[in-house]
């Protein structure tokens, strides 16, 4: 699918995404092209930025509205704003299964493959594929149950000192907790907010659940890794192969734009492995485990979408979000080179909302 560039404005549209996503359609708007964009977004919250910062602003379906409904519901939606790009989040899977049906209206779906979507989407899955292709990935557990919560955190802890709790499928860090032997102390309590948990706690809770008949997710088990995080956001071509990536690295309030090959290479190796096409992010922590000469960049997780920092790679004087957009409208990315070892932090800032719209007024979709 190409699409010309030219004084028609391109549409773009986002469904429920990160609010951190205004910045991204910042950069779609100052293309290096000088391309026109006219912006459509949805969202379940009426008061998202996302909303806001948006030229026609519209809500999610109903919660219950999933798979193919959700992408019934997609395809009547984007045939009737006539969208040209389509970059979803949510039900990215089932989305990306029916490329075609888009494609037929003449829309361009910015997803990769849906087996590639739903395999990095278990970090389980993820860690047990990286580590057949020799790739760094952390020690850890899968956790079922109470029982299973007790005996490997008395292993892991012994092994390896602090250990950490996330659940195997979730985004960002939603579910995440440092475990601790310790009852709570007062001071705990008191003290400002912190994600430690008692591990007796959560073996309470996991076995709560299951008494009372409740689903009991799979939860990862694994070191807390203490190190510097590596951010690598990567476009790549639909065999994925590697046309654009920038490294951000963040300690506490430190960030930079950084070239860090071993963890490049990682998020290379499965972007190539699994075909993972548009831009994805790999994330990664240093860490020296008991084995480990020096510290090695250790796989967190991979996101098959943009990730909330996107926006931050301008500073590396590039567009990978306007890239992406032209390659999936069959264009060259044109993508130049980037610079490196750029230090700088993030701060909220103020966004005055664009016109007097009111956006809890909006009316559902169904």
């Amino acid at each position: 699918m190409t699409v010309q560039s030219g004084r028609t404005p391109l549409t773009i549209y986002f469904n429920r995404t990160y609010a951190t996503n205004v910045h991204v359609i910042d950069l779609l708007r100052d293309n290096p092209d000088g391309r026109a964009v006219k912006v459509i977004a949805t969202h379940s919250d009426p008061t998202s930025p996302m909303l806001q910062a948006s030229d026609v602003a519209a809500a999610e379906p109903d919660a219950d509205v999933t798979g193919e409904d959700y992408v019934s519901w997609a395809l009547e939606f984007t045939a009737r704003h006539g969208v040209d790009v389509f970059i979803p989040r949510v039900e990215m899977d089932s989305l990306a299964g029916a490329g075609e049906l888009f494609a037929a209206q003449g829309v361009a779906l910015m997803a990769p493959p849906a087996a590639a979507i739903r395999h990095f989407a278990d970090k389980a899955e993820t860690y047990a594929d990286a580590a057949l292709r020799g790739l760094p990935v952390p020690p850890h557990r899968v956790i079922t149950s109470a029982q299973a919560l007790l005996d490997a955190y008395d292993e892991m802890s012994f092994a390896y000192g602090q250990i950490c709790l996330k659940p195997v499928t979730g985004a960002g860090a939603e579910g995440f907790r440092i475990l601790d032997h310790r009852a709570p102390l007062l001071v705990d309590i008191l003290g400002p907010l912190s994600p430690t948990v008692s591990v007796r706690a959560v073996a309470e809770a996991i076995d709560c659940a299951a008494a009372a008949g409740r689903s009991i997710p799979p939860l990862l088990m694994l070191p807390y890794l203490p190190g510097p995080e590596i951010s690598v956001d990567l476009l790549a071509d639909t065999d994925g192969i590697t046309i654009a990536s920038v490294g951000r690295s963040k300690s506490c309030r430190q960030r930079a734009i950084v070239f860090d090959q071993a963890a490049q290479d990682v998020a290379e190796a499965l972007v190539r492995a699994h075909r993972l096409s548009y831009v994805s992010n790999t994330q990664l922590r240093y860490w020296q485990a008991p084995q480990d000469a020096a510290p090695v960049p250790y796989l967190l997780e991979v996101n098959t979408r943009m990730s909330a920092g996107l926006f931050q790679t301008a500073l590396a004087g590039v567009n990978l979000a306007w890239a992406a957009v032209r390659m999936v409208l069959g264009q060259d990315p044109s993508v130049g080179p980037t610079r490196h070892d750029i230090c700088y932090t993030t701060v909220p800032a103020l966004r005055p909302q664009r016109g007097a719209r009111s956006v809890p007024a909006i009316a559902q979709h169904h």
